[in-house]
């Protein structure tokens, strides 16, 4: 009987491990080419997002494009030091599943490194990092009829010692420190301490899997709480580690583990609530392969597919015109074999089936808010986002961090008939290969900088005359300039660069060079635009994008900006005012706090401490509420969390 449907009672699983019996590689792969369907263990009909056929038909055909891009090359062995696992233990089990030789299943059971050291009171089976432990998760119950019997029984023997009682923090033997470092040499722990979202989920999930599993009801108890609190505030304050391009995939998958293979029906609901939320804010910003910004932990990634989040986003959305072939993660291969979809008003809101232009205006958590259940917390940032028919602008009114933040403040995705949509970056700063966030280091941003936006207007301004600016575009995007303005000519949308208080924007065929140089630069194919300030207390930028809807073609687009009235007169101040040939007003008012930054749209201020985790007529969840609801494409998906984790869909 697959274990998904065995009884929620821990204290079965006592003596023996409780794997799927009787699954293995025939279950898990049937068919062969263009008809080759992956499946996943069962999971409750309740728990199931329903889907058209055609729907599942696309992705089976974007798994076996995965599986096969993966499975081409089997290098020899694994690297098991540490948390090195975090790929290539994703990459064999896409190699199972692509029909491999067999030393991909050997070598998923290959000895780990600290066997005898760090590992030595959990059956020499890593339990500690991470990374490693989302992938022992998926190992031990989806993949676990093909282990060796032995090697089964040691790791559940080992996952029985490990969650006797809680591993974090308790006091390990191979603890020497503190030290630098984060293994259990340095940290003096059980498992791996990091509290990164992504990390933090790995960790809990797989703490709770396995003490369900090895009948450790008191740890399983324990974590039950922590999962249902974390859905809770999740439902409240939103993702503190938001919309991050490189780990938002990372914390999808172990909430996949928890959804596909955890016993309690709770637990089940909530993980499917918490996939349903992090799908629903993946779709905000995912488009036909791309993902736009403002982000949390951008890690500066060239669009499309730059990242984690939209690489495993693909696999649920598609809609791109060609999609990826090499170079993905390592955690797609939890998806294709999870019974999880996203909900079907999800899906379309990914693919834009709804009315356009939209407007979204969202707020964003602190960091820890949701790892630690602070349910209360305030909105750390105010988000605009903006919805045309071929392109998508978002902003923070905070702009990009300045030195040791994280935070991309600024970007526009466009829509492009070949590669899907290609990603126009911009930033206070000289660095080419970071026009995203300063990715926690120093003198990458010049200063603190704000953004005041309105649909398809945008004033963004830096406490620092002088400051440089620079915007890193594909080369196939082109570049025109009139009347001082600097014109983006992508493949249907157009958009227009004013310089406020600084020198007009222009190739500069040093910085290109300087970035085509660059071997560690996520940039390949790209030119680099800059202008610099006059000197003033403040400069800028102001900028304006059009599109066929709008404008009907690019030479009225560019008479029509060309003819937009520029206020600076109180730039030394922090005030620009932006009349647009249409007749919209916006203004924007420096203010320290990026949440009483004045941004006055055609002659109102707006305010900004009244919003919600999403406000826009095709989603919406209230700060604090604890409830989602989107709406597209003609259908609607619902769920409401209580304060003590009680999911409730469809209400």
């Amino acid at each position: 009987m697959p274990r998904s449907l065995l009884a929620p009672v821990a204290a079965v699983f006592l003596t023996a491990p409780a794997v799927c019996a009787g699954w293995d590689l025939s279950d898990m792969v049937t068919g062969s080419g263009g008809s080759t369907r992956y499946h996943a263990q069962p999971v409750p009909e309740e728990l199931r997002n329903a889907w058209p056929a055609e729907w599942e038909e696309e992705f089976q055909r974007r798994a076996h494009s995965i599986i096969t891009a993966q499975a081409r090359d089997l290098k020899a062995g694994v690297n098991t030091y540490f948390e090195n696992e975090k790929r290539t233990y994703g990459t064999l089990m896409a190699h199972i599943l692509g029909g491999g030789d067999g030393r991909a299943l050997e070598y998923l059971q290959t000895r780990d490194h600290q066997h005898e050291e760090w590992h030595r009171e959990t059956a020499g089976i890593d339990y500690y990092a991470c990374f490693t432990l989302k992938h022992q998760m998926r190992k031990y119950f989806y993949f676990g009829d093909l282990l060796e019997p032995d090697y089964r029984k040691q790791m559940f023997e080992g996952a029985k010692r490990w969650t006797a009682q809680d591993p974090m923090r308790r006091p390990h033997y191979a603890f020497k420190g503190p030290k630098e470092g984060w293994g259990p040499d340095a940290r003096n722990s059980w498992v791996d301490i990091r509290s990164t979202e992504n990390l933090y989920l790995m960790r809990v999930t797989s703490v709770y899997l396995m003490a369900e599993e090895t009948g450790n009801q008191a740890t399983a108890a324990q974590y039950k709480r922590e999962l249902l609190d974390y859905a809770a505030t999740l439902y409240r304050v939103g993702i503190g580690e938001w919309d991050s391009e490189n780990y938002h995939g990372h914390s999808v998958a172990p909430l996949l583990n928890l959804y596909d293979f955890a016993a309690d029906i709770e637990v089940r609901r909530a993980a499917k609530a918490c996939l349903d939320f992090y799908s629903a804010a993946g779709a905000v910003k995912y488009w036909r392969g791309g993902f736009n910004g403002p982000t949390k932990r951008d890690y500066n990634h060239a669009q499309p597919f730059g990242g984690s989040a939209p690489n495993s986003l693909w696999v649920w959305f598609g809609d791109h015109p060609r999609g990826k072939s090499d170079g993905w993660e390592s955690d797609e291969v939890h998806q294709i074999t999870s019974a999880y979809r996203p909900p079907a008003a999800v899906v379309n809101l990914a693919r834009r089936k709804f009315d356009r232009p939209m407007e979204l205006f969202a707020w964003k958590p602190p960091y820890d808010a949701t790892t630690s259940h602070r349910a209360g917390a305030e909105a750390e940032y105010a988000e605009t986002q903006y919805f045309g028919h071929g392109f998508q602008m978002g902003s923070l009114t905070g702009g990009t961090s300045v030195d040791g933040g994280d935070v991309n403040g600024f970007k526009i995705l466009a829509f492009d008939a070949e590669d899907g949509a290609v990603a126009l970056h911009a930033v206070p700063g000289s660095d080419p290969a970071m026009p995203g966030s300063p990715q926690y280091q120093k003198g990458k941003v010049a200063a603190p900088n704000r953004v005041a936006q309105q649909g398809s207007l945008a004033l963004w301004l830096v406490e620092d005359g002088a400051s440089p600016w620079l915007w890193v575009v594909p080369q196939g995007v082109g570049v025109s300039s009139a009347g001082g303005v600097t014109f983006l000519e992508c493949d249907r949308t157009w958009v227009a660069v004013r310089s406020l208080g600084a020198s007009a924007l222009r190739v500069d065929a040093a910085k290109s060079r300087e970035l085509a140089e660059n071997s560690k630069s996520r940039f390949p194919g790209h030119q680099v635009l800059s202008a610099e300030g006059d000197g003033g207390a403040f400069c800028g930028l102001a900028v304006e994008v059009g599109e066929r809807e709008t404008h009907g073609s690019f030479a009225k687009f560019r008479a029509a900006v060309l003819g937009a009235e520029v206020d600076l007169g109180e730039l030394d101040s922090g005030v620009v005012r932006y009349k647009a040939s249409d007749g919209k007003h916006l203004g924007i008012h420096w203010n320290d706090n990026p949440l009483d930054l004045g941004v006055w749209r055609n002659g109102e201020r707006r305010d900004l401490r009244a919003a919600a985790l999403y406000q826009s007529p095709n989603i919406r969840a209230p700060w604090g509420g604890g409830f989602l609801q989107v709406e597209a494409g003609g259908e609607t998906f619902r769920c409401q969390v209580g304060e003590d984790g009680t999911v409730r869909f469809g209400e």
